[in-house]
């Protein structure tokens, strides 16, 4: 998970009109003050681009966009459109960006607008940036578990499909483009004993889609992870008759967690990764292909990208041109320990052959020049890289363009998109599209975190692109007929456009010449020939002119055998044309001349077709009649229903036979279709005495009649009902009780309770073990009714504190004795099984110690709290401490995690020299800081992610080291 830290610093605003050809200034997107952060980038089918991000300009990271054209130049004031500042945390996961069809940007990310658990929401923005979904977006996840990360992609029928992690479980959602939730309020939840995370989407077919997930078992820290993908169809169903296995070797870290995954041209999919399944310290790049069926086309585990070992390859990119099966990977290749980096390169068959030398193509030697490729995407018929390069103080942006041999296209062979030596942070990059590609990041040349963005032509420069178009415009009109114009299909080429209102039409076109052709279902075609189109200019007056075709009419009579069907709901069909018979079953339809089939339909009835029907210019075709029998087996059952006593509402009567549920009208009738058979028929109502009539007989097309029912009036008993809800944790709510007088009820896994009670006032009371209990005085319940909507929230404030110990390799102990101490006073017992549970214990600040074998005692702290409820002890097998002492000093780090600076505190009871060093998780130096002058009280060191070369460190396990004396302490950290 990525997380970053909320920084607060200003700069004055900026903003570019058209792209900068120069690389040392850029188009900033948003310099406003506070940090920015966290770019995304997607562009339009008519070329314009979408940039969006987050703004930390109040103090809270609001969620911006901003529109721009293919020639670089803002829809928008400078910083964009504020899309959200409900409240977010101060670190921030991913988030996406896609566009549809109609030229809307969709954002999906999370935030605490509900309190203080990340739910995922979603917005659709058009292009003008009013809000298609309302000013709050659409929420698709209201729940206490930690929903985070989601993915967004539009599919071929315009509906948005999103995916996300909440705790152990991923989440699907379709969202119709009218913002309905088209797979039910909650979406759709894949569970596994163990985990599922770190989903993708891919969108295939018509309205499908490919989910790519990993299944982890194991610890967080140090999960054992698979990779798999399924198919889902329209109705999240899925596809495929089991997922498809990915890899299944293991060796993926959990800080590798998002994989380049493109369409193979066939709705089948590209994916890569790297990982170091054999445990030898050296990763290696893999790549898999799976078909649209979810065949493996690779080897198993995938096809290495790369050979001989002793190499570090890391952090995949795919692309794949137009055309072509022929995949291209490129990664990051480095030396044992990645003080020296380079860019490599495969090509791969679409059977798994390597394709370039068996050691990879070498784009840029190692070097003790960082090199970080962060995208490969296509040209018409190759590929270009993008990717980060060290420059003392900073960081450049580059690109390449590589041809199918592996060669550079360009001269010289990379080109620089930025050169200000500034720190470059989540760099993006939009598809090919308009002859270029856009890339944006993070850039702190200002003093802080701002949004910069460039573009790179196919050729290799910057700058505003020099189109290639011209227009062609004119006016269509349509002569007779009923038709819209509006409707109408102006096409030259691969072009179409549709005419305004008054009839007129604009096109934008490649020059060259081309035929013009309008036409509209029921009138002849239009064409112009040889329209010539120059760059840059209009040619106009391309007039057209559609002209009604002839119609005649087609009459009949329709007739029904049997059932009990409506004539005036038979649909008669001819060619486009639809009519519904008079009440007698004569129908009459006007249609153009032609031969038509005609046919008549009608649910349960059997469709009667009419073949051959020729129609002339005005003249009515007559006799065209229809009878249609009935075949379906449905039946139905009816009668009435009478309340004896009280007031209730005969219309709240539930009627049932089976699975069919119907109510009565307001006089007590009910008229219920069922298939043929024989049921038992119930009639119920809250407060009444529940009645049932035996074995009813449905014969198919016959009314079974007479199903009668009184129902009586209940004794003098009443109902309470609602929803229990657990917030400032998680918990399970079937632990709750929920009582009124001497009556107790578990709610169900949704929460929701039902109390039967004698009519009175009744306070409700709701506990649960690990909450505070809550109640709702004053409940009023009449005998016979229900007394609805008495929900209570219950506050978590207790867990089970889980205690785990490893060493500083990460490596889980067991028979490690603790001592814990809290609130409620002190716990003790032994690790084993990889950890040991203190279970029901009260929020709030624990620490104790750890004793293994002959080694000194380690002490750890905590606040078991929502967010943990963990205490972990690191202990050096070697001799080292990890406990603050006498003539010792203790270590903090914060923020810790962290992706960003570090700041290292050092607590020393009098002034003495030492050393801080910080190592990897094999004990490998990383940083160390010598000769340390540590003044009594607190000791502030900062670090910045680096190593002693200057390199950024990558994520893991870290251990801050400080010997004083003969004195040693141990923190733990992790970088993200």
């Amino acid at each position: 998970m990525l997380f970053l830290p909320a920084l607060l610093l200003l700069v004055p605003a900026l903003c570019f009109a058209q792209w900068s050809t120069d690389p040392s200034v850029n188009n900033a997107i948003n310099t406003g003050s506070g940090e920015q952060a966290i770019p995304k980038v997607a562009t339009c089918t008519n070329s314009d681009t979408y940039i969006g991000f987050f703004s930390n300009e109040s103090g809270n990271y609001n969620v911006r966009l901003q529109r721009l054209d293919a020639q670089g130049n803002p829809y928008w004031a400078s910083g964009g459109i504020l899309v959200s500042n409900h409240p977010q945390m101060t670190w921030l996961t991913d988030w996406d960006m896609t566009v549809d069809e109609s030229g809307y940007a969709i954002l999906a990310f999370q935030d605490i607008r509900n309190g203080g658990n990340n739910n995922v929401v979603a917005y659709r923005i058009a292009p003008d940036g009013s809000f298609a979904w309302g000013a709050d977006g659409i929420a698709l996840s209201n729940s206490t578990a930690f929903d985070a990360a989601p993915k967004v992609v539009v599919t071929g029928s315009g509906n948005a499909v999103f995916a996300w992690q909440a705790d152990d479980v991923i989440i699907m959602q379709k969202v119709d483009a009218a913002g309905n939730l088209l797979w039910g309020a909650g979406g759709i939840t894949l569970t596994t004993p163990d985990t599922y995370s770190w989903p993708q989407l891919m969108p295939v077919g018509t309205d499908d889609v490919i989910l790519k997930y990993f299944h982890d078992t194991g610890p967080g820290y140090s999960p054992t992870r698979h990779v798999y993908a399924q198919r889902y169809d329209s109705d999240g169903d899925p596809v495929w008759a089991s997922p498809a296995v990915i890899s299944n070797a293991a060796g993926i870290s959990a800080w590798t967690q998002i994989f380049p995954m493109v369409n193979d041209g066939s709705d089948g999919f590209y994916i890569a990764w790297h990982d170091d399944r054999d445990n030898n310290m050296d990763a290696s790049v893999y790549v898999q292909h799976i078909s649209s069926t979810g065949s493996i086309l690779f080897q198993a585990n995938g096809v290495e990208a790369a050979t001989p070992y002793g190499r570090e390859r890391m952090y995949p990119q795919l692309a794949l041109p137009p055309g072509t099966t022929d995949i291209y990977v490129l990664w990051n290749e480095m030396d044992a320990d990645q003080n020296n980096r380079g860019l490599y390169g495969q090509k791969l068959s679409s059977s798994g052959s390597r394709l370039w030398p068996t050691s990879g193509k070498v784009f840029i030697e190692l070097s003790g020049t960082d090199v970080y490729p962060f995208a490969l995407r296509h040209s018409p018929t190759d590929v270009v890289a993008f990717y980060e390069e060290s420059a003392g103080a900073g960081y450049h942006i580059r690109a390449m363009r590589i041809d199918a041999n592996g060669d550079f296209v360009w001269t010289p062979g990379t080109r620089l998109m930025c050169s200000v030596n500034s720190a470059k942070v989540h760099p993006v990059a939009n598809h090919y599209d308009n002859n270029q590609w856009i890339a944006s990041w993070e850039d702190d040349r200002s003093g802080n975190s701002d949004i910069y963005a460039q573009n790179i032509q196919l050729d290799g420069s910057l700058g505003p692109y020099a189109p290639q178009t011209g227009y062609i415009e004119g006016m269509v009109t349509l002569v007779g007929g009923s038709g819209d114009v509006t409707e109408v299909v102006v096409t030259a080429g691969d072009v179409s456009v549709y005419p305004d209102q008054t009839g007129f039409y604009s096109m934008e076109i490649l020059h060259g010449t081309y035929d013009v052709t309008a036409s509209l279902a029921g009138y002849y075609p239009d064409t112009v020939f040889s329209v010539g189109v120059t760059i840059g200019q209009t040619t106009p007056d391309i007039d057209l002119e559609l002209n009604a075709l002839p119609t005649g009419y087609i009459q009949g009579h329709v007739s029904l055998t049997g059932g009990y069907g409506d004539v005036t709901d038979v649909e008669v069909r001819a060619g486009s044309t639809m009519v519904h018979p008079d009440t007698d079953g004569n129908y009459t339809m006007e249609v153009w001349i032609g031969n038509y089939d005609v046919t008549a339909s009608l649910a349960t009835y059997t469709p009667d077709t009419v073949n051959n029907v020729e129609v002339l210019d005005g003249q009515t075709v007559t006799g065209i009649d229809f009878s249609l029998e009935w075949v379906s087996d449905i039946g139905y059952i009816e009668g009435m229903v009478e309340l004896q006593g009280g007031g209730g509402d005969l219309t709240l009567v539930t009627v049932t036979a089976d699975t069919v549920s119907v109510h009565p009208d307001a006089t007590g009738y009910y008229l219920m279709e069922i298939a043929a058979g024989t049921y038992d028929v119930t009639a119920m109502l809250s407060g009444y005495l529940t009645q049932t009539q035996m074995a009813i007989e449905v014969d198919t097309g016959q009314v079974t009649t007479d199903v009668d029912f009184f129902l009586y009036l209940a004794p003098n008993t009443g109902y309470i009902e609602g929803y229990v809800s657990l917030y400032n944790g998680i918990g399970d709510v079937t632990l709750a009780e929920v009582r009124a007088g001497d009556q107790m009820d578990h709610p169900a896994q949704d929460g929701f309770y039902h109390l039967a009670v004698d009519a009175g006032t009744y306070t409700v009371i709701a506990s649960h073990p690990y909450a505070v209990s809550d109640s709702i005085s004053g409940v009023e319940v009449q005998a016979g009714n229900t007394t609805e909507n008495i929900d209570i929230n219950l506050m978590i404030n207790r867990a089970d504190l889980v205690s785990k110990a490893f060493d500083i390799a990460g490596n889980p102990l067991n028979n490690v004795a603790v001592e814990i101490t809290g609130p409620e006073g002190t716990y003790t017992g032994t690790i084993t099984s990889d950890s040991i549970i203190f279970v029901n214990i009260p929020y709030g600040p624990y620490q104790g110690w750890a004793w293994y074998e002959s080694l000194e005692a380690v002490y750890a702290e905590d606040v078991v709290d929502s967010a943990s409820h963990t205490l972990i002890f690191v202990i050096d097998i070697t001799g080292l401490r990890d406990e603050p002492g006498a003539g010792q000093a203790g270590i903090r780090v914060f923020p810790n995690p962290s992706s960003g600076e570090m700041q290292i505190m050092l607590d020393g009871a009098e002034g003495s020299v030492g050393t801080l060093k910080i190592i990897d998780s094999r004990g490998t130096p990383v940083r160390e800081f010598p000769n340390l002058m540590l003044q009594p009280g607190s000791n502030l060191i900062r670090w910045d992610g680096r190593n002693d070369s200057g390199h950024t460190v990558g994520a893991g396990l870290y251990f801050v080291v400080l010997r004083q004396g003969q004195e040693t302490s141990v923190a733990r950290i992790i970088r993200y």
